[in-house]
């Protein structure tokens, strides 16, 4: 039993740990990201709890939320279909080019080539509730 114990105060730990250390690597780039963000994506997507993009959906709690799922957002059948939970690794595909990711999306972004760029939005969207 105490080793049981010992094993899952690791695994919590190592979690923990892990999540601080993205977090401390997202630090540094929220700046840059609330940039890129504005000017690139800003054109479409709100990030302002109860506001909506002038095209796209509000990105204000994206990071987990499931694809397509934002009430009151008409999204492609492509994006409904697509059925993920919108992580860090999905966010920064689908804005590398977006049609690519999502065959059939309504969003016209050509994609963004700077994965720094996209490091950057990414961290930036994690800090958006």
């Amino acid at each position: 039993m105490f080793t049981t114990l010992r094993l899952s105060l690791v695994a919590v730990l190592s979690v923990t740990l892990a999540q601080a250390a993205v977090a401390a690597d997202c630090a540094p780039l929220q700046q840059r990201g609330a940039e890129v963000f504005a000017n690139e994506c800003g054109v479409c997507h709100a990030v302002s709890k109860g506001t909506m993009g002038m095209m796209g959906p509000n990105l204000a709690g994206v990071v987990g939320r499931k694809s397509g799922s934002l009430e009151g957002f008409n999204y492609s059948q492509a994006m409904r279909n697509k059925n993920i939970d919108w992580q860090a690794e999905n966010i920064a595909q689908l804005i590398t080019q977006p049609q690519a990711y999502v065959p059939g999306t309504y969003m016209p972004y050509m994609g963004m080539a700077s994965a720094d760029d996209r490091q950057a939005v990414v961290c930036f969207l994690k800090e958006q509730h």
